[in-house]
Protein backbone atom coordinates (compact mmCIF):
# COMPACT_ATOMS: atom_id res chain seq x y z
CA UNK A 1 0.00 0.00 0.00
CA UNK A 2 1.32 3.42 -0.98
CA UNK A 3 1.84 5.91 1.90
CA UNK A 4 -0.81 8.65 2.01
CA UNK A 5 1.83 11.36 2.35
CA UNK A 6 4.98 11.16 0.26
CA UNK A 7 8.49 11.26 1.74
CA UNK A 8 9.02 14.56 -0.08
CA UNK A 9 6.00 16.18 1.57
CA UNK A 10 7.06 14.91 5.01
CA UNK A 11 10.62 16.17 4.48
CA UNK A 12 9.31 19.56 3.34
CA UNK A 13 7.10 19.69 6.44
CA UNK A 14 10.08 18.98 8.73
CA UNK A 15 12.20 21.53 6.87
CA UNK A 16 9.63 24.31 7.28
CA UNK A 17 9.20 23.46 10.99
CA UNK A 18 12.98 23.88 11.42
CA UNK A 19 12.97 27.19 9.53
CA UNK A 20 10.07 28.50 11.62
CA UNK A 21 11.86 27.44 14.80
CA UNK A 22 14.89 29.49 13.75
CA UNK A 23 12.71 32.53 13.03
CA UNK A 24 11.02 32.47 16.43
CA UNK A 25 14.16 31.61 18.43
CA UNK A 26 14.22 34.09 21.34
CA UNK A 27 18.04 34.10 21.26
CA UNK A 28 18.12 34.89 17.55
CA UNK A 29 18.23 38.25 15.79
CA UNK A 30 14.98 39.37 17.45
CA UNK A 31 16.21 38.41 20.93
CA UNK A 32 14.24 38.83 24.12
CA UNK A 33 15.20 40.12 27.52
CA UNK A 34 14.96 36.72 29.22
CA UNK A 35 17.48 34.42 30.85
CA UNK A 36 19.47 32.90 27.97
CA UNK A 37 19.36 29.10 27.87
CA UNK A 38 21.24 26.53 25.87
CA UNK A 39 19.21 24.08 23.79
CA UNK A 40 19.58 21.40 26.46
CA UNK A 41 18.60 23.82 29.23
CA UNK A 42 15.54 24.92 27.25
CA UNK A 43 14.52 21.29 26.74
CA UNK A 44 14.83 20.56 30.46
CA UNK A 45 13.15 23.83 31.46
CA UNK A 46 10.23 23.15 29.14
CA UNK A 47 9.68 19.72 30.73
CA UNK A 48 9.91 21.03 34.31
CA UNK A 49 7.60 23.94 33.51
CA UNK A 50 4.98 21.57 32.08
CA UNK A 51 5.53 19.01 34.86
CA UNK A 52 6.21 20.88 38.12
CA UNK A 53 7.27 18.60 40.96
CA UNK A 54 8.90 16.13 38.60
CA UNK A 55 12.08 14.30 39.57
CA UNK A 56 15.50 14.61 37.93
CA UNK A 57 15.30 11.01 36.69
CA UNK A 58 11.86 11.64 35.16
CA UNK A 59 13.26 14.70 33.36
CA UNK A 60 16.16 12.66 31.96
CA UNK A 61 13.82 9.92 30.77
CA UNK A 62 11.24 12.28 29.26
CA UNK A 63 13.83 14.35 27.42
CA UNK A 64 15.94 11.35 26.37
CA UNK A 65 19.01 12.98 27.86
CA UNK A 66 21.79 11.02 29.50
CA UNK A 67 21.52 11.47 33.25
CA UNK A 68 24.89 13.23 33.40
CA UNK A 69 23.85 15.76 30.73
CA UNK A 70 20.51 16.29 32.44
CA UNK A 71 22.27 16.86 35.78
CA UNK A 72 24.55 19.48 34.24
CA UNK A 73 21.54 21.27 32.73
CA UNK A 74 19.63 21.12 36.02
CA UNK A 75 22.59 22.53 37.99
CA UNK A 76 22.88 25.35 35.48
CA UNK A 77 19.15 26.10 35.63
CA UNK A 78 19.30 26.19 39.43
CA UNK A 79 22.30 28.55 39.25
CA UNK A 80 20.39 30.80 36.80
CA UNK A 81 17.44 30.94 39.20
CA UNK A 82 15.08 29.12 36.84
CA UNK A 83 14.53 25.89 38.80
CA UNK A 84 14.23 25.21 42.50
CA UNK A 85 15.05 21.83 44.03
CA UNK A 86 12.81 20.79 46.91
CA UNK A 87 12.88 17.73 49.09
CA UNK A 88 9.77 15.65 48.53
CA UNK A 89 7.49 15.88 51.58
CA UNK A 90 6.85 12.14 51.63
CA UNK A 91 10.49 11.02 51.10
CA UNK A 92 13.46 13.09 52.29
CA UNK A 93 15.70 11.23 49.81
CA UNK A 94 13.64 12.34 46.80
CA UNK A 95 13.98 15.69 45.01
CA UNK A 96 11.21 17.60 43.29
CA UNK A 97 11.95 20.20 40.63
CA UNK A 98 9.85 23.33 40.42
CA UNK A 99 10.00 26.35 38.11
CA UNK A 100 10.75 29.59 39.93
CA UNK A 101 8.82 32.86 39.57
CA UNK A 102 11.67 34.04 37.30
CA UNK A 103 11.06 31.02 35.08
CA UNK A 104 7.34 31.69 35.03
CA UNK A 105 7.92 35.33 33.99
CA UNK A 106 10.40 34.24 31.30
CA UNK A 107 7.94 31.70 29.91
CA UNK A 108 5.17 34.32 29.87
CA UNK A 109 7.44 36.72 27.94
CA UNK A 110 8.46 33.93 25.57
CA UNK A 111 4.87 32.89 24.88
CA UNK A 112 3.82 36.50 24.28
CA UNK A 113 6.79 36.92 21.90
CA UNK A 114 5.92 33.77 19.98
CA UNK A 115 2.25 34.76 19.74
CA UNK A 116 3.12 38.22 18.42
CA UNK A 117 5.67 36.88 15.92
CA UNK A 118 3.23 34.33 14.55
CA UNK A 119 0.27 36.75 14.55
CA UNK A 120 2.26 39.34 12.62
CA UNK A 121 3.55 36.71 10.19
CA UNK A 122 -0.03 35.70 9.37
CA UNK A 123 -1.25 39.27 8.81
CA UNK A 124 -4.35 38.57 10.92
CA UNK A 125 -5.35 35.61 8.69
CA UNK A 126 -5.26 32.93 11.37
CA UNK A 127 -7.60 30.40 9.75
CA UNK A 128 -6.56 26.83 10.39
CA UNK A 129 -4.00 27.73 13.03
CA UNK A 130 -5.67 25.66 15.75
CA UNK A 131 -5.77 22.67 13.38
CA UNK A 132 -2.09 23.16 12.52
CA UNK A 133 -1.16 23.35 16.21
CA UNK A 134 -3.14 20.18 16.89
CA UNK A 135 -1.34 18.41 14.03
CA UNK A 136 2.07 19.46 15.37
CA UNK A 137 1.14 18.22 18.85
CA UNK A 138 0.15 14.85 17.36
CA UNK A 139 3.44 14.73 15.46
CA UNK A 140 5.39 15.48 18.64
CA UNK A 141 3.50 12.80 20.59
CA UNK A 142 4.10 10.29 17.81
CA UNK A 143 7.80 11.10 17.68
CA UNK A 144 8.05 10.50 21.44
CA UNK A 145 6.30 7.15 21.11
CA UNK A 146 8.46 6.06 18.17
CA UNK A 147 12.13 6.99 18.74
CA UNK A 148 14.30 7.59 15.69
CA UNK A 149 15.60 4.55 13.88
CA UNK A 150 18.87 4.66 11.95
CA UNK A 151 18.42 5.88 8.38
CA UNK A 152 19.49 3.28 5.85
CA UNK A 153 21.56 4.18 2.79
Amino acid sequence: MQPVVSDGVLAAFADVVMRIAREIDPNGPHGLDIVPLTGTEALVMRWVHHNPGTSPSAVAEATALQRSNCSVALRSLVAKGMIERQTAPDDARAVRLLPTPLADRSVEKLHAYWAERLRSALDDDQKGFADAAELLIRVEDGLRRHPAAPVSD
